[in-house]
């Protein structure tokens, strides 16, 4: 008996804490007529282009519908259908991860002569605390020096390198998909030199590894104090990133970076600089598409980093012990 209520008290804290971050966005709305009265079981659907994936539903007593985590990204597609109404339709919405996002609408019916359509949208409806987002788009266009995820992250007006509003990067909590990526293990940084920190509090950081390839990403969410009770496990920074998916489009990439002595400069010391070499190489392909069209998908990346470095002061060189 024992036993059994440790199992069950175990599996419960992992889904407690496997839901704590979020991996989607949300649209809310709600429909009224030209006499401002809400209209009650009104269809609406809403699709995912890319990947023809769509969700409809009807709205309630007070002409409200809510589409809660769905899939990041766009272009959607919302559509609206009733009896005796005009139809609306609106493309190109995206969402963003971990927003909500609200459109009001206000239909006519069909006999009326319309112009236009009215839609309301609150701009901060989608806030939920201080934080910053960072779609496909802005990631590419964004420079970056490591290929790393604290290129990014940095770039939050709360964060100071890897650390936010004061606090050690430890106290971070890395969700990729919904599934923390932290440095499990709590190893110690060595003494720092003159060339910087290296440990971020990700896996492999302080061998200047990366949890996850920038190419894979689809959005990336920094979040320091939110409003949203589902963000949690963390009192420094939430980095929270969803990866790409396949689309009935196949699309793919191929790419190389390279970081050597011409880039870096050599050793000020004329001797050292003839025998310390450093190279840095990264390069990655990545595919996606769909196996079955409108239901099945897949997205693979693969990626190899190569480094050469010397070893300062190593056994039988020069200026060693």
């Amino acid at each position: 008996m024992k036993k059994l209520l440790f199992i069950l008290g175990f599996s419960i804290f992992f889904i407690k804490n496997t839901l704590a971050q979020t991996t989607g966005a949300s649209l809310v709305g709600q429909i009224i007529n030209d006499k401002k009265e809400t209209i009650i079981g009104a269809a609406v659907y809403f699709e995912h282009l890319p990947t023809a994936t769509k969700y409809s539903t009807v709205t309630d007593e007070n002409g409200r519908f809510n589409f809660p985590e769905v899939r990041t990204g766009g272009p959607y597609q919302l559509k609206t259908a009733y009896l005796g109404y005009e139809t609306f339709e609106k493309s190109d919405i995206n969402l963003s991860l971990g927003a909500t996002v609200s459109e009001n609408i206000t239909l006519r019916e069909q006999a009326t002569t319309l112009n236009e359509v009215v839609v309301s949208y609150n701009r901060n409806a989608d806030k939920k605390g201080a934080g910053t987002n960072y779609a496909k788009t802005t990631i590419e266009k964004l420079p970056t020096l490591n290929n790393g995820l604290q290129d990014f992250i940095r770039l939050s007006p709360q964060a100071n390198g890897n650390t936010f509003a004061g606090t050690n990067y430890r106290y971070n909590n890395l969700a990729i998909d919904g599934a923390a990526n932290n440095d499990a293990f709590g190893f110690v940084e060595p003494a720092v030199g003159a060339g910087g920190s290296q440990a971020s509090g990700t896996p492999g950081s302080l061998a200047r590894a990366q949890p996850i390839s920038l190419d894979a990403i689809q959005e990336l969410q920094v979040a320091v104090a939110p409003f949203d009770v589902t963000l949690g496990n963390f009192t420094g920074g939430s980095i929270n990133a969803v990866t790409r998916s396949g689309t009935n489009k196949t699309h793919g990439s191929a790419y190389g970076f390279l970081k050597n002595q011409a880039i870096t400069g050599r050793s000020a010391d004329e001797k050292r600089a003839k025998i310390d070499n450093f190279s840095d190489y990264l390069s990655g392909i990545s595919i996606g598409s769909a196996l079955v069209k409108n239901k099945l998908f897949y997205f693979t990346n693969l990626e190899l980093n190569q480094r050469t470095e010397p070893a300062l002061f190593a056994a039988g060189t020069e200026g060693s012990a």
